[in-house]
């Protein structure tokens, strides 16, 4: 993913409605029906394919600052939230992608869509009943109630856009990962192309029978590797079987990238992502020096860099 360090000016039109909008380019509303719905239909096509021609770049800046305190980041993801439900906004979207065909931005903006789909899905969430409690046996007499599931037939075309942005990669994991559903597989796509720490903080979480063996279909893991080296073994001291076993096989993965490399890159590469030439790093889950003699070439250079 590119590094995006700044958002233009311009893009501050991603904040407005269609009738802020309006009022910021000074245009008024008619007061006759039809004409107003004319004017705000031309607005709202404007508006749209401004901000479309934006999103792969402000998808790339949200999902790098994803987890972060960033309130520009913030800001824009709630307002792409609210454009996704209007499912003109997507056909837009959609179009524009299309035309674009480009991989990389597909994949950017599905996962950008992903998070958005999650949020909404978990605001239409409808919470258990409450239990029932019999006066006179003071006992209660209520059942567990299982929480409905929403109705998500307004933001449908939100999961449809995913699917389509994300399914072909969503094919190769599930293709990798016997044991898991297509939707499973769209949810693990979409933090692979998220590419940074708290995808990968996401990954352990999401309790999925999965290996880091799905980290392969990254061309350039080094986000991956560098996010994994930073993770805190306190953060990881209860784990379910899933995410034990997901954990080792990321430690094998990250010891086997890292030995394959030539000795010098790997030196480079370490100390950049601890930040220090001498780093503590006794508190962090993967310990480089526990990578046993299996992995010469990276022990040696362990030996040389970890001051613990």
């Amino acid at each position: 993913m590119n590094t995006i360090n700044v958002i233009q000016e311009s893009d501050q039109i991603v904040l407005n409605s269609v009738e802020s909008y309006l009022r910021s380019v000074g245009t008024p509303v008619p007061a006759s029906p039809q004409e107003k719905l004319f004017v705000m239909q031309q607005a709202r096509d404007y508006l749209y394919s401004e901000i479309v021609h934006r999103l792969p770049r402000i998808a790339a800046y949200i999902i790098q600052n994803s987890g972060k305190d960033d309130n520009i980041a913030k800001g824009l993801f709630t307002a792409i939230s609210k454009h996704s439900v209007d499912p003109v906004f997507i056909q837009v979207l959609m179009q524009y992608l299309s035309q674009r065909n480009n991989p990389e931005e597909n994949g950017i903006v599905g996962a950008l869509l992903a998070k958005v789909f999650e949020k909404l899905y978990d605001e239409k969430k409808v919470k258990p009943a409450p239990q029932v409690i019999d006066k006179k046996s003071d006992k209660d007499k209520s059942m567990p109630t299982k929480p409905e599931e929403p109705d998500i037939s307004d933001i449908k075309h939100i999961g449809d856009a995913v699917n389509s942005l994300l399914g072909q990669l969503a094919s190769i994991i599930a293709t990798r990962c016997a044991n898991i559903t297509m939707g499973d597989a769209i949810t693990v796509a979409a933090l692979i192309v998220m590419d940074n720490e708290e995808s990968l903080k996401e990954m352990i979480n999401s309790d999925l029978p999965i290996s880091a063996q799905v980290f392969d279909v990254v061309k350039d893991p080094s986000n991956i590797i560098r996010a994994a080296l930073n993770l805190n073994k306190t953060d990881y001291a209860k784990l379910t079987t899933n995410q034990s076993n997901f954990v080792e096989s990321l430690k094998k993965w990250v010891y086997d990238k890292l030995n394959i490399i030539p000795t010098q890159t790997s030196y480079q590469f370490i100390i950049a992502a601890y930040g220090s030439m001498k780093p503590d790093t006794s508190m962090k889950l993967i310990q480089l020096k526990d990578c046993g003699t299996q992995y010469s070439n990276l022990l040696a250079v362990a030996k040389q860099i970890v001051n613990n």
